[in-house]
């Protein structure tokens, strides 16, 4: 079972109880209630206070629509994990939306007050409350973002991010700006030093330098993390966010003294984009992965929150564009920035809906149902046609397990591990005119459970399923029947060679000698009948030896004792005297069942009897190799078969052979065009398969 690598305690497994609290992952309701009701009215107070103080539309301003999008997307966000698990990473998104809040409010207080009115702390509020939650999503979270303890790079590169971090709260905490030039200084722990008041500039510049190569590395690690497990697509959404963020403190770094209103508006702009990754990302991580136990209904807060934060970012930027474009502030401007983001709210919700759909429940049933349905033709075997199939359904319905059984519960392809703590399972039977022809056992992922709208598409895919099975049985059934008759075949071969060898054979050769004796017993000058009884004598005595041919070529003793090779051999040296120089060649191929040895044997003694025949070749080279699959091929450097050659009984009974063990055969030119070349192929691991 994947449980959070802080939930487990050293060297052991943590076991369910079955309670609610290892179900829920130790939530607590009024934690994110309380940083949800702070962080939204700290995001309220800060919109009104705008409203207020009408501050002309700067910089700042758009610095302030950060923090405000921070406090409203991460408040929520925040609090739905907090609901269900008191996790670091829900601690720190809430660090990120409380401060945001803050410095928009103070940004506004600011704005709206005369500075000597305000405390200078206020100022300090305003450039130092947003950084420990922000720095913090870049440099921490995607590393605990985990369903296991992070490894020591991740580590290094997390105790790196909380030392920037730190270091950047210092400087801020230290800056003993205004002084020595213009006054006090605000910060509540100012260095009076002139040495650090000429630092404090360079080294945070360093410090957003750090912040840029440590966020960039912890996006590359969350896609790598993404690359290696593609069913975890949250984490291609976190490593986008990360890295906008990251790259949001470019600017800063590059060109820290730079007036251009397009740098100007670079941070700003860039933070706004991540939020339409980085927040998703988190919980669609934690859902993919099942970190924290979150419940699949979360989808429709998800796209709420998403929907949220586009329409007031849009707004914003709206009324920013318009104040920029339009002259005043006529009636105008207010309608346009009013109309423009309602008319975008209907298409950017289904947007967000089917893709958080996907995300969070998978494919719906028609795209899986192409998906699994695209295997019925794909596979070579029924077995790797069913394995692709479970492997569809697992990554459409994002499940833990999939395993399909026939009808008499024997599994016949399995994918994940269903003997998971905290998995629901769910049997969907498998029916194929009106009979069962198996089940299907999915389960999900632990904490997750199965709710309507996966059942429902289930049960749409579970015919292309049954179909599959049905086949797989049909199959089974036939490849079963064929393993019978080519045994009954054998055993009539067995009956056959015995009646020629031990009576046909030796009442032949009784004939031959009692012509002999014929001969001794006839008197001087039967010359006539001489002739015909030794004509007659060496007819039967051909006959006989075709008769122990017969017998060695239905099933050879050399093949039952000591194999298929050395029974090949023994058969091309028959050969020799005909001037065909045949060559066995044997790469170390697999052990080959009786049934098989038999029909391979008889293959190549037809084929080689035709190249002797009629084919007017000198070599013949005989070929054996493969592991899976018994591979034989039978190569000469005759005249070829000629165009428009039809088929004769040879080549039916060979082809007859090779479907009765479950081969194929098939003839073409040799390898350097000349001759014939003839390839049997017999697969052997279903063989296996079956007999284990």
């Amino acid at each position: 079972m994947t449980v959070p690598w802080d939930a487990l305690p050293v060297g052991g497994t943590r076991a369910s109880t079955g309670k609610k609290h290892d179900i829920d992952g130790g939530g607590h309701r009024a934690a994110a209630v309380g940083v949800l009701v702070t962080a939204w009215g700290l995001a309220a107070t800060a919109l009104v206070l705008m409203a207020r103080a009408g501050a002309p539309w700067t910089s700042d301003q758009w610095y302030f629509l950060v923090d405000t999008a921070d406090a409203l997307v991460y408040g929520l966000v925040a609090a739905v994990v907090l609901n269900r698990r008191l996790h670091p990473v829900a601690w720190l998104v809430a660090l990120t939306a409380v401060g945001g809040g803050v410095a928009a409010v103070t940004a506004q207080l600011v704005a709206l007050r005369p500075a000597d009115e305000l405390p200078p702390s206020w100022a300090v509020l305003q450039g130092t409350a947003w950084v420990p939650g922000t720095l913090a999503l870049t440099l921490v979270v995607p590393y605990l973002v985990s369903a296991g303890r992070p490894a020591w790079p991740a580590r290094a590169a997390m105790a790196a991010g909380t030392a920037v971090i730190v270091a950047f709260l210092g400087v801020r905490l230290t800056d003993p700006w205004p002084w020595p030039e213009s006054g006090e200084p605000v910060a509540p722990l100012a260095v009076r030093d002139e040495s650090w008041a000429r630092l404090t500039e360079p080294v945070q510049t360093g410090l957003f330098a750090a912040a840029v190569v440590l966020g960039l590395a912890a996006a590359a690690h969350a896609a790598y993390r993404r690359y290696r497990d593609p069913a975890a697509r949250g984490l291609g959404w976190l490593a986008i966010g990360t890295a906008l963020i990251a790259i949001t403190f470019l600017p800063l770094v590059l060109w820290p003294e730079s007036h251009s209103r397009l740098l100007v508006l670079f941070t700003p702009l860039t933070h706004l984009a991540s939020q339409a990754f980085f927040p998703a990302a988190v919980l669609v991580a934690v859902l993919r992965q099942q970190l924290w136990g979150i419940d699949l209904a979360i989808s429709r807060t998800l796209v709420w929150s998403l929907l949220t934060g586009m329409l007031v970012a849009g707004y914003f930027v709206t009324v920013a564009v318009l104040g920029l474009v339009l002259p005043g502030e006529g009636t105008l401007g207010r309608v346009l920035a009013t109309a423009a983001p309602a008319v975008g709210i209907q298409p950017a919700r289904g947007w967000l809906q089917r893709r958080v759909d996907r995300l969070v429940h998978g494919e719906a049933a028609a795209p899986a149902l192409s998906r699994v349905g695209r295997h019925l033709g794909s596979g070579a075997t029924p077995e790797e046609v069913l394995t692709g199939m479970a492997e569809s359904v697992a990554t459409s319905f994002n499940l833990g397990s999939v395993k399909v059984l026939d009808s008499e519960g024997e599994p016949l392809a399995v994918v994940g591990d269903q003997d998971v703590l905290g998995a629901d399972l769910l049997e969907v039977p498998l029916v194929v005119r009106q009979q069962a022809a198996g089940t299907l056992l999915v389960t999900t992922r632990p904490g997750e459970r199965f709710d309507r709208r996966a059942r429902a598409s289930l049960d749409e895919v579970a015919p292309v399923v049954a179909t599959a099975v049905h086949l797989a049985a049909v199959t089974r059934a036939l490849r079963e029947s064929r393993g019978r008759l080519a045994a009954a075949r054998d055993d009539e071969r067995r009956a056959l060679r015995r009646e020629l060898h031990d009576q046909l054979g030796p009442a032949l050769a009784g004939i031959g000698l009692g012509l002999a004796a014929t001969r001794n017993l006839l008197p001087a000058g039967a010359d006539a009948a001489d002739t015909l009884l030794a004509r007659l004598r060496t007819e039967v005595d051909a006959q006989v030896e075709e008769v122990r041919v017969l017998a060695r070529g239905l099933i050879p003793p050399v093949l039952t004792e000591l194999g298929l090779v050395p029974a090949l051999r023994e058969l091309v040296m028959r050969y020799e005297a005909d001037g065909l120089a045949v060559v066995v060649r044997d790469e170390g191929g697999p052990d080959v069942p009786p049934e098989v040895a038999g029909a391979a044997y008889a293959i190549v003694a037809e084929a080689i009897r035709n190249v002797s025949r009629h084919a007017r070749a000198r070599t013949c080279v005989v070929e054996l190799a493969g592991r899976e699959a018994l591979t034989v091929a039978v190569e000469d450097d005759g005249h070829g078969i000629a165009e428009g050659t039809r088929p004769g009984i040879g080549t039916q009974s060979v082809r007859e052979r090779a479907e009765g063990v479950g081969g194929t055969v098939g003839w073409g030119p040799g390898r350097d065009g000349r001759g014939t070349r003839l390839v049997l192929r017999v697969p052997l691991q279903e063989r296996a398969d079956h007999v284990n």
